[in-house]
C-alpha cells in the first residue's frame, strides 16, 4: 500500500475529493463533557444539508461518518456519488483505552459485524482485514477518553496502514507531527515494536503508511475544508478502489481552538433553538437557569412563546435597572445568550453569519 501519485499531479480535472470525516444530527452521543451536560447531541445537522454542502465545497463524492451509527448515510444513500461509512468507537480491552476508527465504503451486514466487535480492537482489526474494509485511524494523536500512550500508537502502527493526517478541527500541530513521525517509519522500528508488542505487523510495508483528510464537522460549518484527494474516480466504485490500494492524500487545512470554537457556538446555537425556541426538549441545567431568570427579572406583558419571551428579555433586562438584582455569572450569560437568541429571527437562523473570533468568543 503506498500513495501513487502527487499533490502536484492532481489538478482539478485528474483528481476526486471526499471529506471523509463529517457528522450528521445521528452523531447523538457526544464524548464531549459539556455537551453531555447540558444533555445535547454533537450534532443537528440533516444529512441532506451535508450532501448539498459537500457539493458546494467541490467534494466529487460524499459520505457520512457518525458515531458507531449509518443512519444518516442511509438518509442518502440514493443520491449519486454517496457511499456508507461511519466512525467507530473501539477499545484496547487491557486498559480500556478508546480509539476512533474511520471505516468507509461498508454496507449493512458489516457495519453489524463492525458493531459487535467494537469492544475489542484487535478482534475488530482482525476482522477488518479478513474483509477487506477500509479504514482509518481518527486524529490518531488524540486521547479522546485521555488513556492513550505511545505503547497505544504503537500498536496502531503495527495493526493500520492508514491515518488521519489532516483534521479539520484539530491544531496544525497534529498534522505537523503526523508528518514527521509516521511518515519516517522504517522497517528496523516496525520491527522492534512488533517484538516488543507480540503483534504481526499489517500489510507487505507495513512501515509505509497511508494518509487521509477530514473535517471533523459537526456544525454543517466546515464540510469540506479537509478531505481525502484521490486521482479522477469516474464513480464511488472506482474511487473506493483508490483508497483501497492507498491512492490518495490528505488535502485542507486543519483546524484549532478558534474553528472548534466556532463549531461549539453553532452546535450550542442549534441546541439552545431546538430546545428553547421550540419548547420541545427535556428539562436541562440551562433551561431551568432561564427559567429562573424569566420568572424573577421577566414580566411580559402578555402570553408569548419562549423565543419571544427570551427575546423580549434582553431588551428588558440586558441594559435595564432590574439587571442589577442578577448575579455576576447571570448577567453574563443573559448577555451572551440574550445576543445570541437576537439572530434567530434571521432568515437563515441554523446558520447565523458570525465572524471566526465572534463565535469563539461566545463558545467560551
Amino acid at each position: 500500500m503506498q500513495d501513487l501519485f502527487s499533490m502536484q499531479d492532481c489538478s482539478a480535472s485528474s483528481a476526486s475529493k471526499a471529506d471523509l470525516h463529517v457528522h450528521s444530527k445521528h452523531s447523538d452521543r457526544p464524548s464531549e463533557w459539556f455537551l453531555r451536560r447540558i444533555g445535547s447531541p454533537e450534532s443537528f445537522v440533516e444529512p441532506l444539508a451535508i450532501y448539498r454542502r459537500a457539493q458546494q465545497r467541490g467534494m466529487d463524492f460524499v459520505t457520512i461518518s457518525d458515531h458507531n451509527c449509518i443512519r444518516g448515510g442511509l438518509e442518502i444513500a440514493h443520491l449519486k456519488g454517496t457511499f456508507l461509512s461511519s466512525e467507530i468507537t473501539t477499545y484496547f480491552p487491557e486498559d480500556g483505552c478508546k480509539v476512533h476508527l474511520l471505516v468507509l465504503g461498508i454496507d449493512e451486514p458489516r457495519f453489524r459485524m463492525i458493531q459487535e466487535l467494537r469492544a475489542n480492537i484487535y478482534e475488530l482489526h482482525r476482522y477488518l482485514v479478513e474483509e477487506d474494509v477500509i479504514a482509518s485511524v481518527s486524529h490518531p494523536l488524540y486521547r479522546v477518553n485521555g488513556r492513550l500512550t505511545i505503547d497505544h500508537v504503537e500498536k496502531l502502527w503495527l495493526m493500520f496502514q492508514r491515518f488521519e493526517e489532516i483534521n479539520g478541527v484539530r491544531d496544525r500541530r497534529g498534522a505537523d507531527l503526523i508528518r514527521a513521525i509516521f511518515r519516517n517509519l522504517t522497517p528496523a522500528l516496525i520491527a522492534e515494536m512488533a517484538d516488543r508488542h507480540g503483534i504481526e505487523p499489517s500489510g507487505p510495508d507495513p512501515w509505509k503508511k497511508c494518509f487521509t483528510g477530514g473535517s471533523d464537522d459537526h456544525s454543517g460549518v466546515h464540510v469540506g475544508s479537509a478531505h481525502t484527494i484521490t486521482p479522477y474516480a469516474k464513480d464511488v466504485g472506482e474511487f473506493l478502489a483508490h483508497l483501497r490500494r492507498g491512492a490518495h492524500q490528505a488535502g485542507g487545512h486543519s483546524g484549532g481552538s478558534v474553528m472548534m470554537g466556532h463549531s461549539v457556538y453553532h452546535i450550542a446555537y442549534s441546541y439552545y433553538k431546538d430546545r428553547f425556541l421550540r419548547g420541545n426538549g427535556k428539562p436541562t441545567i440551562l433551561g431551568e437557569l432561564f427559567r429562573h431568570l424569566l420568572q424573577q427579572y421577566g414580566e411580559p406583558r402578555e402570553p408569548a412563546g419562549m423565543g419571544q419571551r427570551l427575546r423580549g428579555l434582553a431588551r428588558g433586562i440586558v441594559w435595564g435597572r432590574r439587571m442589577r438584582l442578577a448575579s455576576e455569572l447571570e448577567r453574563t450569560l443573559v448577555k451572551d445568550i440574550a445576543e445570541l437568541f437576537s439572530t434567530a429571527e434571521q432568515p437563515d437562523a441554523a446558520s447565523p453569519l458570525m465572524d471566526e473570533r465572534r463565535t469563539f468568543h461566545y463558545a467560551c
